[in-house]
């Protein structure tokens, strides 16, 4: 047993020291990143970006420098990209107002950024807190009735209380918030089925936005103005 306590700790130590040294790596490409950014060596820079980004460790300053050396290089899908990451992060209204003037400039297809578009951010950030105050008020209800079973006035009085939470948490699980990605290369091709072969339904010359349903093998099933078709996955970047 003691070989065993020993063995955990052991493991412990020396997962926190591999995140110490992940962490430590990370933040000494990032000063080189930004040194680089800094001497506009952008090409140079985006690449040590990027891969922090896809170690998920982006900071808003970080994806705000993305969003502007892409918008340079004349990428304005990825540049929108990381600029709706960035307002995901920090809820900076001059960013949303700047994606607004963006996507109606280049006549980007899909974007929105009103009214459902707060709400779906909003109810991705919040849903987890939402499930977990409905389960402790479902733990509440069943503890209520396993403590009154014997009054079958109160036991009916907490099920009915219970079915409000069962309900929510039941639509909750069953929806994610939408699924969406941007067109980050043009001209694009959408096409009726996964296979280079397949018809082309329409070909997207400028930034848009669609919903991922699927992916199968390198493609994409995506829904664009209404229609299904099937895109190159490394043609989409999902937020």
């Amino acid at each position: 047993m003691q070989k065993f306590k020993i063995l955990i700790w052991l493991l412990i130590l020396f997962t926190a020291n591999s995140n110490i040294g992940l962490t430590q790596s990370l933040e000494k490409e990032l000063v080189m990143a930004d040194s680089l950014y800094e001497k506009k060596q952008y090409i140079s820079a985006i690449k040590i970006y990027d891969k922090i980004y896809k170690e998920g460790k982006s900071s808003p300053a970080m994806l705000l420098k993305l969003a502007r050396i892409e918008e340079g290089m004349g990428n304005i899908g990825n540049s929108i990209f990381y600029l709706e990451n960035y307002f995901q992060q920090t809820k900076d209204e001059t960013a949303l107002q700047y994606l607004k003037e963006t996507t109606e400039k280049k006549n980007a297809i899909g974007f929105e950024y009103g009214l459902s578009y707060k709400a779906d951010l909003f109810y991705k950030e919040w849903k987890i807190y939402l499930q977990s105050f409905l389960s402790i008020l479902l733990l509440f209800g069943f503890g209520m009735m396993i403590k009154n079973q014997k009054s079958a006035t109160k036991k009916r009085s907490y099920f009915a209380f219970t079915i409000f939470p069962i309900l929510v948490i039941a639509l909750l699980n069953n929806y994610q918030g939408k699924s969406e990605a941007i067109i980050i290369s043009t001209p694009s091709f959408l096409l009726e089925g996964p296979s280079s072969g397949a018809n082309l339904i329409e070909k997207v010359n400028s930034p848009a936005k669609v919903q991922v349903k699927d992916q199968i093998d390198v493609w994409s099933k995506v829904v664009f103005e209404d229609k299904v078709a099937y895109i190159k996955t490394s043609q989409i970047k999902s937020l």
